[in-house]
């Protein structure tokens, strides 16, 4: 069987043969491109239409003529890509256009076709009706205005939706375009994506005095055989509507999480980090603190659902884990996770010490927890401040983060003790963290302090903690995307704090973040942002939902296993990272007990 090799240099080289033609009118600068609108039916006929004109070539007939256009087809002009799938592997594509859009797409199904005979003789036209057929349509293109390398990093963020646009390339004689599906099925970034054109069309980023480029956006569908329906692709997936947002919905999601995060656990207790679908293979590389968090959800999973399976999980990947833990030097009874680089994280201790607490018989882990608790307790300073490592690290950076992983795990440790030295430190804790937070404003420290003190708020009656909560939690709610801020209804729910961040997987934290501050509301009374965190968290729900990979969305996957139910990295980049299963699957548990108490 034939297999494509994903290099980056082939990300054009596989979707053009020859120059790039530039025949036809193009857009004026300024404007926004406009993808071509063809019905579903009609997506289907078009399917149709190139299936027929595979088979016909593959059976050495006459070429196919379509003797019937219909009527809402006759204006739509583009070009074509038409790519044949089968059990993964990409086995042809054809490119055709520009011009009217049935004559593109018979175009391109012939080049196709003669490509797979070239590979296969011994392919059929059989064969060929059950392979998957993907075509995208491409609308006129339009200039972009760009200084420097534009190759970089977030070069052409502002203009370039990854998943949506695709880029064109245009030298003195040549040019390449990438359409915004490859970026889904070939794993890659946008930035890569331009690095292929630069390498593809030889030209030099950094000296682009000679060089236009453009943009252009696509429709894009999937047929899984023939006689299927068309299934229409945005960035790639299945548009998921507000009305998914159900607890039969959201229920079947987190079953199907569970089962997905289960199943990347190894035998030592570890869970696989990152599988690439596009490359069809495991990333060799591992976090130890978010294999931590992978512990600590786990242990939570298996109290909150019961699950015997969820239960062996935990105590697995508890025994593992375990190994790390090492005594604390002056200080009496007190103990830290040792890593072997000799960072010694506090965020490691922490989730270390949350997994023990949320684990569904947290009595067997007492002494293990006071050990954990007087370790984190011994970094933290009369400021109210947390030294972020241990001995013999000093490191003090990472307050972003790791404190707030200490609190939560430290209230999560109160719920089980109510000790008093837990309490105070929370009260030292607050003015430092109020103030740190009100001089740097880090999207990054919002989650685990909003976590932590909430914890603490519904099990003190504190009012001063639950202001706090609602004071980190309102610019969650302010970074949600929705129809008034944002152009696209497929990241309606993501939270988004930066210009150039990506709506992604780190929306699922935030959730977890406001469903916990939708509880504090509804203690204290807060009805106005009760209304608004619940918003929040529907939409909330609604992307992360959005995030999981469908079996209809798998026609370019060899190993559906690895990927079916899993969560992307963003809607764009289909990388699965196992913290990002864990914090869609944590999220979304508490969201199905605040949106419909259960």
């Amino acid at each position: 069987m034939a297999c494509h090799k994903l290099t980056i240099a082939a990300i054009v080289c596989g979707i053009v043969t020859g120059a790039l033609s530039t025949s036809g009118v193009r857009g004026g600068q300024g404007h926004s491109p406009v993808a071509p609108s063809i019905s579903a039916p009609l997506q289907k006929y078009l399917s149709r239409t190139a299936r027929r004109t595979v088979r016909d070539a593959m059976l050495n007939r006459e070429a196919y003529e379509p003797s019937y256009v219909p009527a809402g087809l006759k204006s739509v002009n583009g070009e074509a890509v038409v790519r044949l799938w089968q059990d993964g592997y990409l086995r042809a594509m054809g490119v055709g256009g520009p011009g009217p859009v049935v004559y593109c797409v018979t175009q391109a199904a012939s080049v196709a076709a003669a490509a797979l005979q070239r590979s296969d003789a011994s392919i059929s036209a059989g064969d060929v009706a059950g392979m998957s057929l993907e075509i995208e349509i491409a609308g006129m293109p339009v200039p972009i205005q760009f200084d420097g390398d534009w190759t970089a990093v977030g070069a052409l963020s502002d203009v370039v939706e990854p998943g949506v646009h695709g880029v064109i390339v245009i030298g003195k004689n040549k040019g390449r375009r990438v359409y915004p599906s490859e970026l889904i099925w070939r794993g890659f970034e946008l930035h890569e994506a331009l690095e292929g054109l630069a390498q593809a069309t030889q030209i030099d980023p950094k000296k682009n005095k000679d060089t236009k480029l453009e943009r252009f956006a696509t429709i894009h569908w999937v047929q899984s055989r023939s006689g299927a329906d068309a299934l229409q692709l945005v960035r790639g997936m299945v548009y998921q509507g507000d009305d998914t947002v159900s607890l039969q919905g959201v229920s079947r999601v987190i079953d199907q999480l569970l089962e997905y995060s289960l199943y990347r656990q190894r035998r030592d207790g570890r869970f696989s980090y990152e599988f690439r679908p596009g490359a069809d293979v495991y990333s060799d590389k591992d976090h130890l603190l978010r294999q931590l968090f992978a512990t600590a959800s786990v242990s939570y999973c298996a109290k909150v659902t019961g699950r015997d399976a969820a239960r062996a999980a935990a105590d697995l990947s508890l025994a593992y884990h375990r190994q790390g833990l090492a005594p604390l030097v002056g200080v009496d009874g007190a103990a830290f996770m040792a890593t072997a680089d000799q960072a010694n994280p506090l965020g490691a201790t922490a989730l270390m010490c949350l997994a023990l607490a949320a684990h569904p018989q947290p009595e067997k882990y007492a002494a293990v927890r006071k050990q954990l608790v007087l370790g984190m307790l011994s970094l933290q300073r009369e400021s109210g401040m947390f030294l972020t490592a241990f001995p013999p690290s000093v490191k003090l950076n990472e307050q972003d983060y790791f404190p707030g992983e200490a609190l939560f795990a430290l209230a999560s440790e109160y719920a089980l003790s109510r000790s008093p030295e837990i309490l105070a430190a929370f009260d030292r804790a607050l003015g430092f963290y109020r103030e740190y937070f009100r001089a740097n404003r880090s999207p990054a420290f919002l989650s685990w302090q909003v976590q932590a003190f909430a914890l603490m708020a519904e099990q003190t009656d504190r009012r001063d903690f639950a202001d706090f909560v609602f004071e980190l939690a309102d610019p969650i709610a302010e970074a949600q995307l929705n129809s008034s801020n944002s152009p696209w209804p497929e990241l309606y729910g993501a939270v988004k704090f930066g210009r150039n961040e990506q709506a992604g997987a780190a929306t699922a934290a935030n959730l977890s973040a406001v469903c916990d501050a939708l509880v504090l509301a509804r203690k204290f009374g807060d009805r106005e942002r009760e209304r608004r965190y619940m918003n929040v968290v529907r939409g909330g729900v609604r992307f992360v939902m959005q995030l999981q990979f469908r079996e209809a969305e798998a026609f370019f996957v060899r190993s559906p296993r690895d990927v079916l139910g899993g969560v992307r990295t963003s809607p764009s980049l289909n990388r699965l990272r196992i913290d990002h299963a864990f914090h869609g699957l944590i999220a979304l548990l508490k969201a199905r007990r605040v949106l419909f108490s259960s």
